[in-house]
């Protein structure tokens, strides 16, 4: 029994070995919406979509098309993702300042937007600042998006406005001990039945 409460807590206190991913949040601040995205992405097994010319990203948001931070740069789009959109249809909003690598979410084509001649796996980071606006003004939808790829390669997750509070391990730790805790004095007590 001991040891199956230490196998427990070792799980909840000790971190998951971590896939690669990339993670972009969407965070208001003030009277501006911020966009902040990093992490690497692997290409493996997605196709890369070849128009005749390379596209050129612009930071900024289309919630049921495209949505890119970074400053403004050619770009590859690789097809084979999957996710559901980011809120509802409407215009490009184009960002007030970007900083950082040009990537983002290609909703429209099922895909994700590297720089060109991205190498499968390569740190990105960049930023998207939208000044006097609003999430629900740029017509984003509250939430955790997960787009990975059809090979499970990978993943990009978008993460719009506040989300609910995930517990710290240690808390978790702390509760499930608690809970042992309980349980075992539970156990122990002896219930005395007394007639009259």
């Amino acid at each position: 029994m001991k040891r199956f409460f230490a196998a427990a807590l070792a799980a909840v206190v000790l971190p998951a070995s971590a896939q690669a991913a990339l993670v972009i949040n969407v965070a208001q601040v003030g009277t501006s919406v911020i966009f902040t995205g990093s992490g690497s992405f692997n290409t493996a097994g997605l196709t890369q979509y070849s128009p005749s010319q390379p596209f050129q990203s612009s930071p900024g948001v289309n919630p049921s098309y495209s949505l890119n931070v970074g400053v403004s740069a050619p770009i590859s789009i690789f097809t084979g993702l999957t996710g559901k959109a980011l809120g509802t249809f409407a215009n490009f909003t184009s960002a007030s300042a970007a900083t950082g690598d040009a990537f983002g979410l290609n909703y429209g084509l099922n895909g994700i937007n590297v720089p060109v001649n991205y190498i499968s796996g390569t740190q990105l980071a960049g930023t998207a600042t939208f000044l006097n606006q609003t999430i629900a003004g740029l017509h984003l939808t509250a939430g955790s998006y997960v787009f990975s790829s059809s090979s499970a390669n990978d993943t990009l997750t978008i993460n719009v406005g506040p989300l609910a509070a995930v517990p710290e391990p240690a808390t978790w730790a702390m509760m499930v001990g608690g809970f042992g805790l309980l349980g075992a004095a539970m156990r122990r007590r002896k219930v005395g039945v007394r007639f009259a």
